[in-house]
């Protein structure tokens, strides 16, 4: 018996702390595509997307990075378009963004829920994958952009209706010019020869 109610403790456990709420920046409007080639010198839009946060959100905080660039000179905000519920914003993504919703988003029926949309530029051409750039040149390739937390309070966390009690936030990961070579689609010469 107690060890059926151990691994039945080991399950609902391991379900619930898999179900963790997400913060992730998508380039398509229906949340899925977290990599993205665009071209140089155009605008592309970005979607901040929460998803799987079962409560009734009132607020969250985050910062957006981009890890191999941190003065963001090859990764621009142009503008930013907010979704109807949201009230106040405190920041701006890349010094630490706060902002508050009403009414509360239901984190349960919808599952993802657009928090805002940015307006963005690249300032340097994709690197084309298995290709190296011309010396001088500039190019990206697998430009990471990160939503981190908020430097004031150092956490990736909402708060929920009604008491505002915070809930943790995992921030994901997206991709500006993805340049690895994918082994389905490539030979095994041609991945023998990236190792001489």
């Amino acid at each position: 018996m107690k060890r059926l109610l151990l691994t039945l403790f080991l399950v609902l456990f391991a379900s619930t702390s898999l179900a963790a709420a997400t913060l992730g920046l998508y380039f398509d409007l229906w949340p899925g595509t977290m990599a993205y080639a665009p071209p140089p010198t155009s605008f592309f839009d970005v979607y901040l997307y929460l998803h799987a946060a079962d409560y009734y959100v009132t607020a969250l905080e985050y910062q957006l990075t981009t890890p191999l660039d941190p003065a963001h000179a090859f990764f621009a905000l142009i503008e930013i378009t907010y979704s109807p519920s949201v009230v106040v914003t405190l920041g701006a993504p890349f010094e630490g963004h706060a902002i508050a919703f009403w009414p509360p988003l239901d984190g349960y029926t919808p599952g993802y829920n657009m928090i805002c949309k940015f307006k963005c530029m690249s300032m340097a051409p994709c690197l084309l994958p298995g290709t190296s750039p011309p010396p001088g040149e500039i190019f990206l390739a697998d430009y990471p952009i990160v939503i981190g937390p908020h430097p004031g309070s150092g956490e990736l966390w909402g708060t929920f209706y009604p008491n505002n009690e915070t809930f943790p936030i995992i921030g994901l990961r997206s991709t500006l010019c993805p340049n690895e070579i994918g082994v389905e689609n490539t030979n095994w010469g041609a991945i023998k020869s990236l190792f001489h």
